[in-house]
């Protein structure tokens, strides 16, 4: 049996159709018919039943794909992973973030003529918690919400994954200093107009409720104009429409009164911020020289 015969056998079973799989796969129909015809001799049972719309999986044959679908996709990651080590790939995983996304710039700047190219995948702390239990990402950087540091922390120990923390910080609500939108008659800074943009699944928007320094109650979800997955949108957004967001504090230090928006505090606690690596597995050289960057790029 080879993996050629597996593969040809999940796409026809996907798509229900030798011909279609043929075009998925860069091959013809004919091919496919005889790729899966000398797979069924050699299993000696019928994988599909042929019928007048299609092709429709056997008992045995569905028995099969339940376990194909994941030995195609373990090749698959063989695959790529050998690729990976004939060239010097870097793969890092991120939450959604523009400071991270500046740091890497820097940090790209100074490695740009090395032979290395870098994968950056930025998604949520749960699917980042995935992509490093598959070693998807060597490194993952993340928030941990006091609300969901259970969960977290369960699927981090579940993953034999390590957590190693960085800084703890609050949220900040950003919106341009120089936006007159937000100001009143007396030249005083009025918050009561906001209007925001906010990403989906947003986890600043479930953390209950902010509060500022004073210790008013900000309520965001009355106030959000705009969910988006799309950080174009959000940047635009941002510069040009008069949006604010919640986030978490900026990592530059800032005199009081003098921050890029305002702080906000939640009685459950600080967010905490880190990353994650995989202990079954060694991050190249790169990518520690990139935690590190992180590192004194939030100490200094």
């Amino acid at each position: 049996m080879e993996i050629k015969q597996l593969k040809y056998f999940v796409v026809s079973a996907d798509v229900g159709s030798f011909s279609e799989a043929a075009t998925i796969l860069y091959t013809t129909q004919s091919s496919v018919s005889k790729v899966i015809a000398s797979l069924e001799q050699e299993l000696d049972y019928p994988l599909f039943k042929r019928e007048n719309k299609g092709i429709a999986l056997t008992d045995k044959g569905r028995a099969l794909y339940q376990k194909a679908g994941g030995l195609v996709a373990d090749f698959d990651r063989l695959e790529r992973d050998k690729g990976n080590l004939q060239r010097n790939v870097v793969r890092i995983g991120s939450i959604h973030s523009s400071w991270i996304a500046n740091c890497f710039s820097d940090f790209y700047e100074l490695h740009k003529d090395e032979d290395c190219c870098f994968y950056i995948h930025a998604d949520s702390p749960q699917a980042l918690v995935e992509r490093l239990k598959l070693s998807e990402d060597e490194v993952g950087f993340i928030y941990i919400f006091p609300n969901t540091k259970t969960q977290i922390e369960y699927l981090i120990k579940k993953n034999n994954l390590r957590f190693v923390s960085l800084k703890k910080m609050d949220g900040m609500v950003y919106f341009a200093p120089e936006d007159i939108a937000y100001t009143n008659q007396n030249g005083e800074r009025s918050y009561s107009n906001l209007k925001f943009i906010q990403s989906e699944n947003d986890e600043y928007v479930r953390f209950g409720k902010w509060k500022t320094e004073d210790g008013i109650e900000f309520n965001v979800n009355e106030k959000i104009a705009v969910v988006t997955n799309s950080d174009y949108v959000m940047h635009n957004m941002l510069e040009k429409n008069h949006l604010a967001n919640l986030g978490a504090q900026s990592f530059n230090n800032y005199e009081r009164g003098y921050g890029p928006g305002i702080e906000l505090f939640n009685d459950d606690g600080q967010i905490e911020f880190g990353y994650l690596i995989n202990k079954d597995y060694t991050p190249s050289d790169l990518a520690v020289e990139f935690i590190d960057y992180i590192r004194h790029a939030i100490e200094e």
